[in-house]
């Protein structure tokens, strides 16, 4: 039986060893994670969008923190809804160092779930928390068939 099996000459070799920090996907990571930045000046959103789809309505959920509400831009193209927030520069007096402070912008751009009506958009803002509220059309809300026997 044992005349059936191959017979390795050589022992395998382990395999190098690599840092984490090293692995190229990790590298292709941390670049893509500040593309944006370097490139464009602009950052995506720091926590993301979350959407929350209701049974009258879809509300969208971004994380927005330390902008104040006129810093906040919406904007709505057919059927492209676009949040632009943006930290102007703060200028201080002349001779004095400007102030320490981040500024820079954030864009995100989604389409709009069907069946919602965009002309009846609702901004709130809160706690660093931008919501916004699309109500759906009456013709595209969920109602319950009953069975008969």
């Amino acid at each position: 039986m044992f005349s059936l099996m191959p017979w390795r000459t050589e022992r395998p070799r382990p395999a190098p060893v690599v840092r984490w920090e090293e692995e190229p996907f990790h590298l292709l990571r941390r670049e893509l994670g500040t593309l944006f930045e370097r490139v464009f000046g602009v950052e995506p959103m720091p926590g993301g969008l979350a959407v929350e789809e209701l049974e009258k309505e879809v509300v969208f959920r971004a994380e927005l923190p330390g902008f104040e509400p006129g810093e906040i831009n919406i904007y709505l193209t057919g059927e492209e809804l676009t949040i632009c927030a943006e930290h102007k520069v703060a200028k201080g007096k002349e001779g004095e160092p400007e102030a320490e402070r981040r500024y820079g912008m954030l864009r995100r751009s989604m389409t709009l779930p069907p069946g919602t009506d965009p002309e009846k958009v609702e901004a709130i803002y809160r706690a660093g928390v931008l919501e916004l509220h699309l109500p759906r059309k009456p013709e595209a809300m969920r109602r319950r068939i009953e069975v008969r026997t």
